[in-house]
């Protein structure tokens, strides 16, 4: 979803994407227009998605106020969410999808929103991650709807550092899927310190970039200090954020 004048960042040759981002709606700091702004203001980036824990009620409020205004990226609504397996991204829906069911399950049903599932972070220790075993058994399961379309390689975070090397050479050996990189950013500094070079600009190029395999992850890992003050500045926005997951609707009561 995007505005009405969207102008490439970078010519329109190259983007630049970072489509793993969380606003105050879930465990981020930061409002949906702080972050827009932000993107807009402070940032190269052609495309961005919002990637709340299990819900998407912030995305669409910030695709509206995309819409409203005259940004220079593109948005796209999405949602982290947290399967039996670990966390996975899920870009381009319409409706939120439930948390805490099986993992294959929850693949099945972001494709059937015509959506692209993502592996965040995976086989990271720190944070609910998809593991090896389920890597690999996605990628042998007969049923192509259960098959992942990408897998996040390079997440600047902590749990991002961790077996980066070995989730690379799973991938190369193994996997095949399309590398994506991501911010994970919690705070508007993180925004765009992980990010997805692709061919063209556009939302729907990003999608033609993933079915190509043409996407080229980039970024730099933070610093120790960096993440301590993130962890320390989202502890107070985890509170709020604990009683979504079980939540059929995601809605605040």
């Amino acid at each position: 979803m995007s505005g009405g004048s969207v102008r490439p960042r970078h010519g329109g040759e190259r983007g630049k994407a970072d489509m793993h981002l969380h606003t105050l709606y879930s465990d981020g700091t930061a409002s949906v227009r702080q972050l827009l702004d932000w993107v807009e203001l402070r940032t190269d980036l052609d495309l961005v998605g919002i990637t709340d824990h299990e819900r998407i009620d912030g995305a669409l409020r910030a695709a509206e106020i995309h819409a409203a205004g005259d940004y220079s990226f593109e948005l796209v609504v999405g949602e982290e969410i947290t399967t039996r397996r670990g966390h996975l991204l899920a870009l381009f829906l319409n409706e939120r999808i439930a948390a805490l069911r099986p993992l294959e399950e929850t693949v099945e049903r972001i494709h059937e929103q015509g959506g692209l599932a993502i592996a965040a972070h995976p086989m990271a220790m720190l944070i609910p991650s998809i593991g090896e075993r389920s890597l690999r058994a996605l990628h042998h399961d007969p049923n192509p709807a259960r098959h992942l379309d990408a897998v996040e390689l390079v997440n600047p975070s902590t749990a991002g550092r961790v077996k980066a090397a070995a989730r690379r050479r799973l991938n190369e050996e193994l996997l095949g899927l399309p590398a994506v990189g991501n911010s994970d950013a919690h705070v508007l500094e993180g925004v765009g310190t992980g990010w997805t070079w692709f061919p063209g600009s556009s939302a729907d190029d990003y999608r033609q970039a993933i079915a190509d395999h043409t996407t080229q992850p980039d970024g730099a890992f933070w610093s120790h200090a960096h993440n301590v003050a993130v962890y320390r500045r989202q502890l107070h926005a985890t509170l709020r954020h604990l009683g979504h997951t079980l939540r059929p609707t995601g809605e605040w009561r």
